[in-house]
């Protein structure tokens, strides 16, 4: 008996430090993803750490690092490692210099290894409800510094955030995380579920990006229509939210003044040009029409990340052409996710990430259809408004290289997504190993 009770004591003393930085790794992790909007340091730094705490245990205690996943992801994932593969060196006969090469290299990298991260710790039904909490819980805060900055000033260094098109794409990310808490989670907490979704709303408002509010209509009535068949909404829901968010615009609009006002109008103008492609798109057209004839000089390779305002502005006036008059600012990326992938590394690193992307909306949707019932956090309805709000937003905007610093939590929920148990496994994998 004694002896036995020695063996238990060994064990537990082995596992305990196993444990404390498998937490250690995962709390870093998940704390770097939801304070991104600081800046890209924040999930640098954490990552950082999460990786070195991984690596620890997989030294000294013999933690695994491999991460088990079902057949039909594997596919997923070996599509999205040749996809990084080819970005990340198939240019490199055209390189200007390690140095461009290496900063380049860096944003498909950054993609891979929030993938990673998200897949090996979020790994359990409970670690993906606390990684939700953490990001609903600090972005709640941060969702006002960024509306009424320079009022508030948590955020007022990250000068991305005073863009309206990054403050877009960070709204779509956490419109999911805060509508399915609020009507799950929070269900029976009618205060924190009603401030949740109009802060979600307003938040969106107040990027004042047309192409985000399309979006976000997407996103709703997405959310609406899983949300009524679970019975989690019904129409005093609606009305509520309705009736809430219109008497709070009126009362920041009086107190705020002419300036929200105006911007509203502009971007209702904007959303109704229809016969001035120029005004409907904000000049993209111009941008677009730049971005294809960049992209055919490299076709198959690319021209790698990074690249692409150094070389606009070398080519500027052999485009001269397709430019408008009113197009005289630098442009830095091709303003649309699929165009800035074809450029950066060809049609091949295009075609592997669609395939990647089309087969993981594949699983969501097949998870959201299974889940139905169920009064569990709906991860797979949450990854996929995510996958197809990114999608659709994707055709203005670019999660990459111009909004990488809050695409990490798009990251994240991609890579947990990987994870999440499909409906054919009797004993969920990553459930067990955790």
């Amino acid at each position: 008996m004694e002896s036995r009770k020695k063996i238990m004591t060994n064990v537990f003393r082995q596992r305990l430090p196993l444990l404390t930085y498998e937490i250690f790794a995962f709390w870093i992790y998940v704390l770097g993803v939801a304070m991104t909007a600081f800046g890209p340091i924040a999930h640098y730094i954490s990552w950082f750490l999460a990786l070195l705490s991984l690596l620890y245990g997989r030294i000294r205690y013999g933690a695994h690092l491999a991460v088990e996943v079902e057949p039909e992801d594997r596919k997923i994932i070996y599509s999205l490692i040749f996809f990084l593969l080819w970005s990340m060196f198939a240019h490199i006969p055209h390189i200007d210099s390690f140095y461009t090469w290496g900063k380049g290299a860096s944003i498909p990298l950054e993609f891979i290894t929030g993938l990673y991260l998200a897949m090996r710790l979020i790994n359990t039904s409970e670690r993906r409800k606390a990684f939700g909490l953490t990001v609903v819980a600090i972005n709640l805060v941060f969702c006002f510094d960024v509306m009424f900055r320079p009022d508030f000033s948590v955020l007022g260094w990250n000068a991305s955030l005073d863009n309206g098109n990054s403050v877009a794409s960070y709204s779509l990310l956490l419109m999911p995380f805060f509508f399915c808490y609020a009507f799950w989670y929070f269900e029976k907490n009618i205060l924190l579920k009603y401030l949740l979704c109009l802060t979600s709303i307003l938040l969106i408002i107040f990027s004042f990006s047309s192409g985000g509010w399309i979006t976000a209509a997407v996103q709703l009535i997405i959310f609406a229509t899983y949300a009524a068949s679970s019975k989690k909404i019904n129409l005093k829901s609606v009305i509520v939210l309705v009736v809430g968010s219109l008497l709070i615009l009126s009362i920041i609009f009086y107190v705020l003044g002419k300036g929200p006002v105006d911007s509203m109008k502009r971007e209702l103008v904007q959303m109704m040009s229809f016969n001035n492609v120029d005004v409907l798109t904000t000049n993209r057209k111009d941008i677009w029409n730049v971005s294809l004839l960049m992209a055919k000089v490299h076709p198959v390779l690319g021209s790698g990340w990074t690249t692409f305002g150094t070389v606009f502005e070398k080519k500027r006036n052999e485009m001269a052409d397709v430019l408008s008059q009113s197009l005289e600012k630098h442009i830095s990326h091709p303003h649309n996710m699929c165009l800035s992938i074809v450029y950066s590394g060809g049609i091949p690193a295009l075609l592997f990430f669609m395939i990647a992307y089309v087969l993981s909306i594949k699983k969501s949707w097949s998870g959201v259809r299974d889940e139905i019932d169920s009064d569990e956090i709906p991860w797979n309805l949450i990854c996929y408004i995510s996958l197809v709000s990114i999608l659709i937003y994707g055709t203005n905007g670019d999660v990459f290289e111009g909004r990488r610093d809050v695409s990490v939590i798009f990251w994240a929920v991609w890579g947990l997504l990987l994870v999440i148990p499909g409906k054919s496994q009797s004993s969920h994998i990553s459930d067990k190993r955790a």
